[in-house]
């Protein structure tokens, strides 16, 4: 049988197909069940052409979750634009979002998924994308009105990635937590997270009022 060739425009699309296919894969079953050939099969095209695409499944994943950070950008920026609702209401109600993924239809790797994806990444390909976290984490920060350099962006990440992450992890991974208050605790470390992150644009806050009383 003759090989398909495609146009650039039918690979943009069934690129874009594979991201969104392997973002609700990992959504609703995680990636231990989510394999190149169910994908393949998703999207109907070959295998062949898949690694034409992306190197690894694992490449795909690390691509799927970059792609999914504009799109939580965004929603950030829906929930700050509405102003009828307090300030600390709207960050506490991203955070809830993002961490209670499968509700809102956000990836977030369990830790066996991370090891695995990790151990598959090139180191180049690796620092790319803690560049794009970098730079996500930042920018999430500029939404929520936190001055640059108050908050560091890579604690803010690596708090925000841990409470979805162990929330994701009970009661298979984790065992030894209580899972009947999982959700309390996800709860806790968001008023504790947002807690750092009052105090920071507040004080930010009084720096520029003292500095526009010596002007």
């Amino acid at each position: 049988m003759a090989r398909k060739t495609y146009s650039e425009q039918e690979r943009e699309k069934i690129k874009e197909n594979l991201l969104e296919e392997a973002t609700r894969c990992i959504v609703e079953q995680g990636l231990v069940h989510t394999s190149v050939d169910s994908l393949c099969k998703k999207v109907k095209i070959s295998k062949t052409f898949f690694y034409a695409l992306f190197p690894t499944k694992e490449d795909l994943v690390i691509q799927a979750l970059c792609c999914q950070q504009p799109r939580l950008l965004r929603r950030a920026q829906e929930l700050m634009a509405d102003a009828r609702r307090p300030w600390r209401e709207r960050v506490e109600q991203f955070l809830r979002d993002c961490c209670y993924g499968t509700k809102s239809s956000i990836a977030v790797l369990s830790i066996e998924e991370e090891q695995e994806v990790y151990r598959c990444l090139t180191p180049e390909r690796f620092q790319v994308f803690r560049r794009d976290q970098m730079v996500f984490f930042t920018q999430a920060l500029a939404v929520f009105g936190i001055p640059t350099g108050t908050v560091d962006p890579r604690l803010f990440g690596n708090l925000a990635l841990s409470m979805m992450m162990v929330y994701k992890a009970i009661p298979d991974t984790m065992p030894f937590l209580f899972p009947e208050v999982a959700e309390d605790m996800v709860e806790f470390q968001i008023r504790a997270l947002v807690d750092e992150m009052e105090r920071a644009r507040e004080q930010a806050g009084m720096v520029r009022e003292t500095e526009g009383e010596d002007k």
